[in-house]
């Protein structure tokens, strides 16, 4: 429980530590935030977007297998996983976590009242 303490003065004093995966955007809008996806370049992002379209299209297709190769859709997949994984905000499950606990031991408490 003190630890949980530790970490929540630590979140109110540094919450840049724990909320990596959103950054606030440049507009003027409060609500709007980017997301950075790491690729090797120009090309990288291009096969990326290309991989993203051509999956797109054999999901709406069916994916009919006698008429792409399996090679193909493999790396169509590969490139979904690779953004998806870019996409899972690991960084604020901690903080996430530290909040949940809180949240039980004050039920706990609660309860126990």
């Amino acid at each position: 429980m003190e630890n949980d303490k530790i970490k929540l003065n630590e979140l109110i004093e540094n919450p840049e530590q724990y909320f990596v995966l959103l950054k606030p955007s440049l507009e003027a809008r409060d609500d709007n935030h980017t997301i950075e996806l790491k690729v090797e370049g120009y090309r990288d992002l291009f096969c990326i977007l290309s991989d993203l379209l051509q999956t797109t299209r054999l999901a709406v297709d069916g994916i009919e297998l006698s008429t792409v190769s399996t090679v193909n859709i493999e790396r169509y997949i590969g490139s979904l996983l690779r953004i998806i994984e870019m996409l899972i905000p690991l960084e604020e499950a901690e903080l996430l976590d530290i909040l949940y606990r809180k949240h039980l031991n004050e039920n706990n408490n609660n309860a126990s009242n």
